[in-house]
């Protein structure tokens, strides 16, 4: 198990605005007994729900949207992809990867979009969390294609630091700062991002110094990421969890263990509020704080806390569908 640099944050800014849009002409689903419009009106809420970390309640939306068969079809493909980042948001992997295969296979078909793209992109992010970085990366360079078909710069922008982070779990560097690099590029002719962009790239380069040595520059830019998403998303947030552990783990290169310890414990309670006790985000967490208990000398401590995750995460690999492939003509 790796720790990841990415968070499944891209959903925000593109994902509105589609869900905003009218129904296109032509639209071959029935809108049985809703209002015109109604449908998109509850697939936009139930995206605020999940937003919101209201998981459950999101679920429950969008299942009954789709049971209604009231939505087009890229209105199903957008159900289905928020239904499988809901799931991912309950440790639920099985169910998250068949909600995802669903949107792509609704998009299929269809003229390529952004948001096939973005389904392709979140779906890539589920791979990256589950280990199986080489098909999260084909994911992602899909994604990326997308995008670059539509000249839509936000997405590019967003799916290159996606690329980026997966590629940096896999310890590939020079691909992953180049495809980090295009990311930064392509965020100032963006005509739209959002503070969950910003801190998506600051966590890649406090990620990036930190493998270069330069210590003062990673903690400055997790601080930064850390910053931006208590500002989005509040403090009780599996994003700003993760972040703090981020930020910890850098400040212990600077000797300050006693803060490094309490910043990273602070993100383990918040994730342990927010995430299931075998989600890997929440393991990824407690072998890190582990580390730095070691280096702090509190070895039985961390004895302990390996030992628990090792044990959680073992228990995870013997439940969770985490090798099942998706079917060749995503990649097409």
């Amino acid at each position: 198990m790796k720790l990841v640099s990415i968070l499944p944050i891209v959903l925000a800014v593109s994902f509105a605005a589609a869900t905003a849009q009218q129904p296109q002409s032509g639209n071959s689903f029935e809108v049985a007994s809703l209002q015109p419009g109604a449908a998109e009106q509850r697939l936009a809420a139930a995206y605020r729900l999940e937003r919101e970390g209201k998981a459950s309640l999101a679920i429950a939306q969008l299942t009954s949207l789709l049971d209604s068969r009231s939505l087009d079809p890229a209105g199903i493909g957008k159900a289905w992809d928020l239904l499988g980042l809901a799931f991912e948001d309950q440790g639920a992997f099985s169910a998250s990867r068949h909600a995802f295969e669903q949107s792509i296979q609704a998009y299929q078909g269809l003229p390529n979009t952004s948001d096939y793209a973005m389904a392709l992109d979140d779906f890539g992010e589920l791979y990256v969390l589950t280990g199986q970085f080489d098909l999260a990366v084909r994911m992602m360079e899909r994604a990326l294609h997308l995008y670059e078909a539509v000249e839509d710069h936000a997405g590019v922008a967003r799916a290159s630091s996606f690329l980026a982070g997966a590629l940096f779990s896999q310890k590939k560097i020079r691909e992953g700062t180049k495809n980090l690099n295009r990311a930064l590029q392509e965020l100032h002719l963006a005509n739209e991002h959002d503070d969950d962009d910003l801190a998506t790239l600051s966590s890649l380069q406090g990620w990036l110094a930190q493998r270069q040595g330069d210590v003062p520059a990673s903690v400055s830019n997790y601080q930064q990421s850390l910053d931006l998403l208590r500002k989005n998303h509040g403090e009780e947030s599996t994003f700003t969890g993760w972040a703090y552990v981020l930020l910890g783990q850098a400040r212990s290169d600077t000797g300050d263990l006693s803060r490094s310890l309490t910043e990273m414990d602070k993100g383990r309670a918040i994730l342990g509020r927010t995430l299931n006790n075998q989600d890997p985000r929440l393991l990824a967490a407690e072998l890190a704080y582990a580390r730095v208990l070691d280096r702090a000398g509190k070895r039985s401590e961390a004895a302990s806390v390996r030992s628990n995750a090792e044990g959680q995460w073992k228990t995870f690999q013997s439940t969770q569908c985490i090798h099942c492939t998706i079917s060749a003509k995503a990649f097409h």
